[in-house]
Protein backbone atom coordinates (compact mmCIF):
# COMPACT_ATOMS: atom_id res chain seq x y z
CA UNK A 1 0.00 0.00 0.00
CA UNK A 2 1.33 3.40 -1.01
CA UNK A 3 -0.33 6.44 0.60
CA UNK A 4 0.00 10.06 -0.45
CA UNK A 5 -0.78 12.51 2.36
CA UNK A 6 -1.82 15.89 0.98
CA UNK A 7 -1.92 18.46 3.75
CA UNK A 8 -1.36 22.19 4.18
CA UNK A 9 2.11 23.18 5.25
CA UNK A 10 1.89 26.69 6.68
CA UNK A 11 -1.22 25.88 8.73
CA UNK A 12 0.92 23.58 10.87
CA UNK A 13 3.73 26.09 11.35
CA UNK A 14 4.15 28.02 14.59
CA UNK A 15 3.41 31.73 14.57
CA UNK A 16 5.52 33.58 12.02
CA UNK A 17 7.89 30.63 11.68
CA UNK A 18 8.00 28.35 8.65
CA UNK A 19 9.03 25.49 10.93
CA UNK A 20 6.61 22.85 12.19
CA UNK A 21 7.43 22.42 15.86
CA UNK A 22 4.51 21.97 18.22
CA UNK A 23 2.21 20.47 15.56
CA UNK A 24 4.74 17.98 14.23
CA UNK A 25 3.18 15.28 16.45
CA UNK A 26 0.17 15.23 14.09
CA UNK A 27 2.25 13.93 11.19
CA UNK A 28 4.49 11.77 13.36
CA UNK A 29 1.49 9.81 14.62
CA UNK A 30 0.35 9.19 11.04
CA UNK A 31 3.88 8.28 9.92
CA UNK A 32 4.24 5.87 12.83
CA UNK A 33 1.01 4.17 11.69
CA UNK A 34 2.28 4.01 8.08
CA UNK A 35 5.61 2.52 9.14
CA UNK A 36 4.05 0.04 11.57
CA UNK A 37 1.90 -1.27 8.72
CA UNK A 38 4.83 -1.23 6.27
CA UNK A 39 3.10 1.23 3.96
CA UNK A 40 5.06 3.30 1.52
CA UNK A 41 4.02 6.91 1.99
CA UNK A 42 4.55 10.45 0.79
CA UNK A 43 4.52 13.29 3.33
CA UNK A 44 5.97 16.60 2.16
CA UNK A 45 6.31 17.87 5.72
CA UNK A 46 8.70 15.04 6.56
CA UNK A 47 10.42 15.25 3.16
CA UNK A 48 11.17 18.92 3.77
CA UNK A 49 12.39 18.23 7.32
CA UNK A 50 9.41 19.96 8.96
CA UNK A 51 10.10 23.24 7.15
CA UNK A 52 13.86 23.41 7.64
CA UNK A 53 14.76 22.22 4.11
CA UNK A 54 12.24 23.52 1.62
CA UNK A 55 12.63 22.18 -1.90
CA UNK A 56 12.29 24.39 -4.96
CA UNK A 57 8.88 24.79 -6.59
CA UNK A 58 10.23 22.90 -9.62
CA UNK A 59 11.38 19.95 -7.50
CA UNK A 60 8.25 20.03 -5.35
CA UNK A 61 5.83 19.80 -8.26
CA UNK A 62 7.68 16.86 -9.83
CA UNK A 63 7.88 15.01 -6.47
CA UNK A 64 4.20 15.61 -5.79
CA UNK A 65 2.99 14.51 -9.23
CA UNK A 66 5.14 11.38 -9.14
CA UNK A 67 4.00 10.62 -5.59
CA UNK A 68 0.37 10.90 -6.65
CA UNK A 69 0.91 8.76 -9.76
CA UNK A 70 2.45 6.03 -7.59
CA UNK A 71 -0.05 6.05 -4.72
CA UNK A 72 -2.79 3.51 -4.08
CA UNK A 73 -4.63 5.82 -1.68
CA UNK A 74 -4.71 9.60 -1.69
CA UNK A 75 -5.47 11.15 1.71
CA UNK A 76 -6.26 14.86 1.60
CA UNK A 77 -6.71 17.50 4.28
CA UNK A 78 -7.66 20.74 2.48
CA UNK A 79 -7.16 22.67 5.73
CA UNK A 80 -8.46 25.84 7.29
CA UNK A 81 -7.61 28.20 5.75
CA UNK A 82 -8.07 26.13 2.64
CA UNK A 83 -4.74 25.24 0.99
CA UNK A 84 -4.44 26.03 -2.70
CA UNK A 85 -1.62 23.50 -3.01
CA UNK A 86 -3.74 20.70 -1.58
CA UNK A 87 -6.52 21.64 -3.99
CA UNK A 88 -4.11 21.31 -6.92
CA UNK A 89 -3.00 17.89 -5.60
CA UNK A 90 -6.64 16.84 -5.28
CA UNK A 91 -7.11 17.80 -8.93
CA UNK A 92 -4.14 15.69 -10.00
CA UNK A 93 -5.31 12.74 -7.91
CA UNK A 94 -8.77 12.89 -9.45
CA UNK A 95 -7.26 13.13 -12.96
CA UNK A 96 -5.28 9.95 -12.18
CA UNK A 97 -8.49 8.35 -10.86
CA UNK A 98 -7.01 7.71 -7.40
CA UNK A 99 -9.01 6.36 -4.50
CA UNK A 100 -9.41 9.29 -2.11
CA UNK A 101 -10.17 10.00 1.50
CA UNK A 102 -10.82 13.71 1.92
CA UNK A 103 -11.01 15.09 5.45
CA UNK A 104 -13.19 18.17 5.68
CA UNK A 105 -13.69 20.64 8.52
CA UNK A 106 -17.37 20.63 9.55
CA UNK A 107 -17.26 24.43 9.90
CA UNK A 108 -15.98 25.24 6.40
CA UNK A 109 -17.96 25.66 3.20
CA UNK A 110 -16.11 23.86 0.41
CA UNK A 111 -16.13 24.49 -3.30
CA UNK A 112 -18.50 22.48 -5.48
CA UNK A 113 -15.33 21.34 -7.28
CA UNK A 114 -14.34 19.51 -4.09
CA UNK A 115 -17.81 18.30 -3.17
CA UNK A 116 -18.37 16.95 -6.70
CA UNK A 117 -15.26 14.72 -6.71
CA UNK A 118 -17.36 11.57 -6.30
CA UNK A 119 -18.44 12.03 -9.91
CA UNK A 120 -14.84 11.53 -11.09
CA UNK A 121 -13.22 9.06 -8.74
CA UNK A 122 -13.72 6.81 -5.73
CA UNK A 123 -13.87 9.52 -3.07
CA UNK A 124 -15.04 9.42 0.53
CA UNK A 125 -15.57 12.57 2.58
CA UNK A 126 -14.94 12.40 6.31
CA UNK A 127 -15.79 15.37 8.50
CA UNK A 128 -13.92 16.44 11.63
CA UNK A 129 -14.54 19.07 14.33
CA UNK A 130 -11.01 20.25 15.11
CA UNK A 131 -8.01 19.21 13.02
CA UNK A 132 -5.17 19.33 15.53
CA UNK A 133 -6.52 16.76 17.97
CA UNK A 134 -5.81 13.15 18.80
CA UNK A 135 -9.42 12.40 17.86
CA UNK A 136 -8.85 13.61 14.30
CA UNK A 137 -5.63 11.60 13.93
CA UNK A 138 -7.53 8.55 15.23
CA UNK A 139 -10.28 9.28 12.68
CA UNK A 140 -7.75 9.45 9.83
CA UNK A 141 -6.12 6.18 10.90
CA UNK A 142 -9.48 4.44 11.35
CA UNK A 143 -10.65 5.65 7.93
CA UNK A 144 -7.47 4.39 6.24
CA UNK A 145 -7.85 0.99 7.94
CA UNK A 146 -11.41 0.74 6.65
CA UNK A 147 -10.37 1.13 3.00
CA UNK A 148 -7.27 -1.06 2.89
Amino acid sequence: MNIFLASPFSQFCEGDSDIIVENRWFFERLIKFFKKNKFDYFCSQERENWGENYVSPEESIICDVNGIKDCDLFVAIPGNPISGGVHVEIGWASAYNKKMLVFLDKNIEYSPMILGLKELTDCTFIYYDDLLTDETVDLIIKSIKEVI
